[in-house]
């Protein structure tokens, strides 16, 4: 993602207030007052392996085994519950992308 970086202590900049942000089990530093609000967050804590990235869901034990990531449309049109999750999720990552996006803008 871009919004990482692999900032370390040394290039801290001094004396620069810091704002803490979680999301999705992953802690973010980044730099509060201008100019050095502009540079991204970057991680500094939390489980970045824990959640399927760019969603809220917790990511399975299996997931490193799961070579097929496509859905299967035939299934979700059969079933009025998967059909309603699956479009949750792309709402959320709709959400997430247009956050993003306006985050780079910035």
């Amino acid at each position: 993602m871009q919004q990482q970086s692999t900032q370390t202590k040394q290039e801290l900049i001094p004396g620069e207030a810091l704002i803490y942000e979680r999301a999705n089990g992953i802690v973010y530093a980044r730099y509060r007052d201008a100019p050095h609000n502009t540079k991204p967050r970057w991680i500094i804590g939390g489980d970045p392996q824990g959640f399927i990235p760019g969603t809220g869901m917790p990511r399975p034990e299996e997931w490193v085994y799961i070579q097929q990531c496509t859905p299967d449309w035939k299934l979700i049109q059969k079933s009025d519950k998967l059909r309603e999750m699956y479009t949750a999720f792309l709402i959320e990552q709709d959400k997430y992308v247009t956050w993003e996006k306006l985050n780079e803008q910035q």
